[in-house]
Parts: structure tokens; sequence; C-alpha cells
């Protein structure tokens, strides 16, 4: 009996490995002419979405300032950080963050653009089509006061090489910024995995090497357009942690009405655990 006790004492004072359920979402812009999926016919659809996932931390794109109101009073158990593109404010898209606020308290945060200037707010270099930004933010777990930075991007949809470049550039914040930390880093990257930006993204040579969460078995695609019955889709979408992450329960969701997603992304989700 004794012995027991002492076991189960020992059980009951194990550390409790620390889960975070990690989702990435193009919201898809409430600017672009879509008809029958214009934002205001589908933004409820996509938020339950959202709701029945229940991510820990959620990383959205393309989220202009309409939509970024509409989200943040919806999922109002969550904080969200970001900046517009275009100025460093509000305007142009969001690649916006959320996280619950009843489990991590934001410790700092901040955005750089997705250029050679990467300070410059609306900035853009190499054969980029358009102005890219990065959020991120440095989360601690009130539960356990463990601390890790998530990083949120939109790499640019045109050029190669600015994908590669904005690529690179991620590692350095993360190299800078990060130091020992568990790093989650979510976003619409408009890479597959033979490109060379995907290549940067998990080269393990970095100081702070990345994984893709994806996994074998799962859907391997997340950018199909609205339309149910379209087959031509391609994955672009990712979730990237750092080695202190194990991952499981890797999903692409395809919540549909029977003939058209909530968004002409697919979302993806996984659960990341520290080791």
């Amino acid at each position: 009996m004794k012995k027991f006790i002492a076991l189960f004492l020992l059980i009951v004072q194990l550390p409790v490995l620390a889960q975070t359920k990690v989702m990435t979402y193009n919201i898809r812009n409430s600017h672009a002419a879509d008809g029958v999926n214009a934002w205001n016919k589908r933004k409820e659809s996509f938020v339950a979405v959202i709701r029945k996932v229940n991510p820990d931390i959620l990383g959205t794109q393309e989220v202009l300032l309409n939509q970024l109101k509409y989200l943040k009073t919806t999922l109002s158990d969550y904080e969200s950080f970001g900046v517009g593109r275009n100025d460093g404010k509000h305007k142009g898209e969001h690649s916006a963050l959320f996280f619950k606020k009843d489990k991590y308290e934001k410790v700092q945060g901040g955005n750089f653009w997705l250029s050679e200037t990467p300070g410059v707010p609306g900035s853009k270099s190499w054969d980029a089509a358009l102005t890219r930004i990065c959020s991120w933010v440095e989360l601690k777990e009130k539960s356990s006061s463990k601390l890790f930075f998530v990083f949120n991007t939109h790499f640019d949809h045109k050029g190669k090489i600015a994908r590669r470049n904005s690529a690179a550039l991620i590692h350095h914040f993360i190299d800078s910024l990060a130091g020992s930390n568990p790093v989650i880093v979510t976003g619409d990257f408009n890479l597959v995995p033979t490109d060379a930006g995907y290549t940067t993204m998990v080269d393990q040579s970095y100081r702070v090497p990345l994984k893709d969460s994806y996994t074998e078995g799962a859907l391997p695609y997340t950018d199909c357009g609205f339309e149910v019955s379209n087959k031509d889709c391609h994955r672009i979408d990712y979730i990237f942690s750092s080695p202190q992450y194990t991952k499981s329960d890797y999903i692409v969701h395809t919540d549909n009405n029977g003939k058209y997603y909530p968004s002409d992304h697919l979302t993806v989700s996984v659960v990341l655990t520290l080791k």
C-alpha cells in the first residue's frame, strides 16, 4: 500500500506537458468581388469553423479592418495583435494573431515587413508584387509561466525570390528574438513543398530550425478556392515549429455547405506539445 501511495504521489508531481492547439486560416479579404462568397455572406460560417476547432493560437491572413473588428467582437475570448501592412496601422491587410486571453499573456509583440527594409511600413523588395508583413508575439502561458514566440505571415503570391528571401528574413528575426524559447510560425506562404522558399523554411542549419507540422496521410492541400468540387488544389498554408515541440492531430478542415467552403483556403490545425 505504501508503495502504491508513493507511486501515486510521484505521478501527481510529474510536470504536465504544455499543449497548444494552433490554427492558421486565410480569411479571404472582404474587398474581393466574390459574389455568393462575399464576406458578409460567409462570415458566420467562417467563425463557426474557428469555434469548432477551438484553437489556443490562431494565425489569420488577408484580414481587412472591417473583418478584424468582426473577429474581435465574435471571438471575444481571444486577444488579437497585428497591424495593417500598408501603413503599420490599419490600412491594408493584417496578418493578425489571436490567442486565448485566459491561457496566455502577451509579453511583447512586433511587426516587420518582408523586404530589404523590414522596419519600414509598406515597404516591398525583390520581385514581390505586393507589400507583405509578418506579425509576432511573445506569449507567457499563465499556468506554467513558460515563454514562447508565435510568428504569423503571408508571403507574396508572385515573387519567387521574394518568397525565398522572406523565409530567410523570418529565420533572421526568429534567431534574433526567440533565444532558447520555443517558436511557432503560421501563415499562407504561397509555397508548395518543392519550392525554394519552403526549403529555406525547413533548413536545419539555422540556429532555431523549424519543422513542418504536416503528417503523412493528411489531406495534402489547403488552397482550393471556394468551390468544393474544385480539384486543382495545392498545399501552401503551414504551421511550423521549433524542435522543442512534438506534433499530433494535424488536420486540414474541410467544413462546407455542400457547395462552398467558408474561405478560398482550407484551415489547418495541429496540437503542439512541449517535450
